[in-house]
């Protein structure tokens, strides 16, 4: 068994933000009506406290400046107007915009050494009833936990599903999460499984953000830090956007949570266009299964996304690794995202010592255009680019090497999906990361307006 180190907080990275005003030379997109509300929209970002582990809340808002506090002092906030950037919080971060707006947030951790090594970006998530996370590992070489904050003044209650390879796994049940607070589950709890798991998150009592934190160990040494990105749900059709570059391991994982047995068909989209796997394009999956594909031969080292079209609604991830020796080794895991919306913004601080590449996914039988605007810093000046995506195809655009940067998508197709992947060299590690961008907007069936007197 190994050392269960849970460093003290956890942050996230969520990102998506919609703008009101148009960028200078993009093309002209209807505006899009606006709620008016008194209330505050609230969403947090996990963070933790390491002394060797660098973390990043990135957060933008638009028409008005994007509010932050930490979870144990809401009435502590900071007002910042533009891109701002919260450093080294050492605990979870609300981050919040009156309810008419939209705005985006999302977090970085980087180490060269200690449980937080490697190169890990996630979601800032609002409150809900359900998550899903496909990925977990719960090896004897791993240390998982669940993270769960409850920004209602209420007690919530938490029960977990775990979907492994031979069926549903035992896993806890009835956890109270106390009001204006976070707890930490050891998902050690679940029996040991030799393959990645998918866990669902429920509330049978009020609502929470969750996330999953997990650290690969060699022996007492830590050898990576991921975040498990939650998942959109239960889908019959659902494109994976973020699968990296590289020769390590690439385990599609498939959880069919219904009682049917689901049919699944997996399509690889890259940048030469749509392709299938030689005797892998098509899997079964029991009820209550996890079913695993390696698709690292199919991919031959290639960046790509992936498409799954099943008869039955499933659950979806990507379990990966940078398939170096274990002085330079990192995992990163991919998870399906919805379309992006027709103007969105993410906020990224990857810092200067990481590179990130903005990854398009057009799974359509039709070219589309998407306009791209990326700033460098809260001072930058946008740069729009048109980037063409062939159907059924993936397209890249390099991002400015700065310690932050601001992803702007415009695009009239509704099928669309983008993923920034990035790499970095964090001491001897090749850090190595995926994240899937999500609009807040596009987590509408998860979001709630939340008010909190404190932020206003």
């Amino acid at each position: 068994m190994k050392p269960w180190i849970y460093p003290v907080g956890l942050t996230a990275v969520v990102g998506a933000a919609v703008l009101a005003t148009s960028l200078s030379g993009a093309v002209a997109l209807p505006a899009e009506q606006v709620r008016e509300s008194a209330t505050r929209v609230s969403v947090v970002c996990p963070a933790f406290g390491s002394a060797a582990t660098r973390i990043r809340v990135a957060a933008q808002s638009v028409n008005e400046k994007v509010r932050t506090a930490k979870l144990s002092t809401p009435q502590k906030t900071t007002d910042t107007e533009g891109l701002a950037v919260v450093a080294d919080p050492g605990e979870p971060v609300r981050v919040s915009v009156s309810g008419s707006q939209l705005f985006g947030a999302t977090t970085s951790a980087s180490a060269g050494e200690g449980p937080g090594r490697g190169l890990s970006l996630t979601s800032c998530l609002a409150p809900s009833a359900e998550f899903w996370f496909s990925g977990v590992d719960v090896t004897d070489a791993a240390q998982s936990d669940l993270i769960l904050v409850n920004l209602d003044s209420t007690d919530a209650v938490v029960d977990l599903v775990a979907y492994g390879a031979g069926g549903r796994l035992s896993a806890p049940r009835g956890l109270t999460v106390k009001g204006n607070a976070s707890s930490s589950v050891a998902l050690g709890a679940i029996s040991r499984h030799p393959d990645p798991i998918t866990i669902k998150v429920s509330t049978s009592q009020g609502r929470v953000a969750a996330f999953v934190r997990q650290i690969t160990w060699q022996g007492n040494t830590p050898l990576a830090a991921e975040w498990v990105p939650s998942g959109v749900g239960p889908a019959s059709d659902q494109v994976l956007p973020g699968i990296p570059a590289g020769n390590g391991k690439r385990l599609l994982l498939v959880t069919n949570p219904g009682e049917l047995t689901a049919e699944v068909g997996i399509d690889i989209l890259g940048a030469s266009g749509r392709s299938q796997l030689a005797e892998a394009d098509r899997v079964q999956v029991p009820p209550g299964v996890t079913s695993v594909v390696d698709l690292g031969p199919g991919l031959a080292g290639q960046a790509a996304a992936v498409q799954l079209t099943s008869n039955h609604p499933v659950v979806a991830g990507l379990a990966a690794d940078n398939g170096l020796a274990p002085v330079k080794y990192d995992t990163v895991l991919d998870g399906p995202a919805p379309p992006v919306p027709s103007d969105a913004l993410w906020p990224v601080a990857l810092g200067k010592q990481s590179v990130g590449t903005l990854q398009l996914v057009n799974p359509t039988d039709a070219d589309v255009v998407v306009n791209v605007s990326l700033t460098a810093g809260p001072k930058g000046t946008p740069q729009l680019t048109p980037v063409t995506v062939p159907a059924s195809s993936t397209a890249q655009l390099p991002l400015p090497k700065a310690d932050a940067v601001s992803i702007r998508i415009q695009t009239e197709s509704t099928a669309v999906r983008a993923a920034v992947l990035a790499n970095g060299s964090l001491n001897t590690v090749k850090g190595t990361a995926v994240l899937d961008l999500v609009a807040n907007e596009s987590r509408a069936h998860r979001s709630q307006v939340i008010f909190n007197p404190h932020l206003g």
